[in-house]
């Protein structure tokens, strides 16, 4: 979804022209008109626009009211004012009053554009990720207390919303006019998204009231019912368990590797030496390890391979880089009574299913 660009004009033929000429940067920004104020105020509450550029003399509401508006209704979009009436403090007046950018006409289309796309970049300035698990994502600025504004593009319904943080706490959501926790809901529930991040919030009061685990858990059932609705098939994102390790196993397991380790010293050989890691599956030195760390593999049910978490593995480890928090060894994962997994990113995508009292820091010691 490109960037939507409004620019507000009384003078239609000046607005035409512009229009046809910024056609030529459609792949940057699109570009939508108005001649008055009162109708710009009207495309904002009704679509996902970015940036605002306006005219400062306007019959009815003047730039200056416009702007004010913007401010106290959508102060997450920036507004440019250009005028043909340019006077001593005019430019220092308009910025006071909260612009971010000054043009005085007559200019070539081509400058215009210029000042859209350096606004459009100071509004991504923190990278963009595309095709990302926005939940995992808000764990991650909510872990790293991070202060930022989020653009999140629905690539399903081609719409658009924004998500306010400051310190890792949601403050506000908001998609076209609508603000607050329904907004939040909604956009948290978008399966399919990119996310632009600007390095910034205008909101200094949290506007939404809960945590944001709290919010993600009831947008994720908001998510399970449209995807229920739409009859997609949500057997995609979850896990097919084998059968459950008994403790049998565990045991039959343990005693092989004990009477190995011992032929090993009865020969003068470690039982790595005999049989090194590197030439087991990935499951079977998991298990190996677990074995030689915890009693009875202590509280772990299952260990196997499943790559339908391969895409979630990739899209972490993607998130992780843009915060520098260096290579990706392990998710933990819990579904609450359901399970709680270690996803590791051995041998494609490996799976360790342990119960809800096992020592999860000493199974991630032995398997990370």
């Amino acid at each position: 979804m490109v960037p939507k660009v409004l620019i507000v004009d009384d003078d239609q033929s000046w607005l035409t022209l512009v229009h046809k000429e910024l056609e030529n940067y459609s792949n940057d920004f699109t570009v939508r008109t108005t001649d008055s104020g009162e109708r710009a105020l009207d495309m904002l509450k009704q679509e996902h626009i970015v940036l605002v550029v306006a005219d400062l003399r306007m019959p009815g509401m003047d730039g200056f009211d416009l702007l004010s508006r913007i401010l106290d209704n959508y102060p997450d979009i920036p507004v440019i004012i250009m005028t043909a009436y340019d006077r001593p403090k005019t430019k220092d007046v308009v910025f006071r009053s909260g612009a971010v950018g000054y043009m005085t006409k007559p200019f070539a289309p081509e400058l215009l554009a210029g000042e859209i796309n350096k606004m459009l970049r100071k509004k991504a300035e923190g990278g963009n990720l595309h095709n990302v698990s926005l939940e995992t994502f808000l764990q991650l600025v909510e872990m790293e207390q991070q202060t930022c504004t989020l653009q999140v593009i629905n690539k399903v319904g081609n719409t658009a919303g924004v998500l306010f943080f400051r310190n890792g706490d949601i403050v506000n959501a908001r998609i076209a006019g609508r603000q607050g926790k329904s907004a939040a809901y909604e956009i948290l529930s978008w399966s399919s998204v990119s996310v632009s991040i600007e390095n910034a919030c205008v909101f200094e009061e949290k506007l939404i009231e809960g945590d944001l685990q709290a919010i993600l858990l009831d947008a994720m059932r908001s998510k399970d019912e449209n995807e229920e609705a739409n009859q997609t098939t949500a057997d995609e994102h979850e896990i097919v368990l084998d059968e459950p390790l008994n403790n049998k196993e565990a045991e039959s397991s343990a005693a092989v590797d004990r009477q190995q380790a011992t032929e090993g010293e009865n020969s003068g050989q470690s039982t790595q030496e005999t049989e090194p890691e590197e030439a087991l599956s990935t499951v079977e030195a998991i298990r190996r390890r677990l074995a030689k760390a915890l009693e009875n593999y202590g509280g772990v049910k299952d260990i196997y391979t499943d790559d339908a978490w391969g895409q979630m593995m990739a899209q972490t480890a993607s998130v992780g880089e843009v915060f520098g928090l260096g290579q990706l060894n392990v998710i933990y994962a819990s579904k609450g009574e359901d399970g709680q997994y270690l996803i590791l990113p051995e041998d494609g995508t490996t799976v360790v299913l342990i119960g809800s009292d096992a020592p999860r820091d000493r199974i991630i010691g032995a398997v990370s």
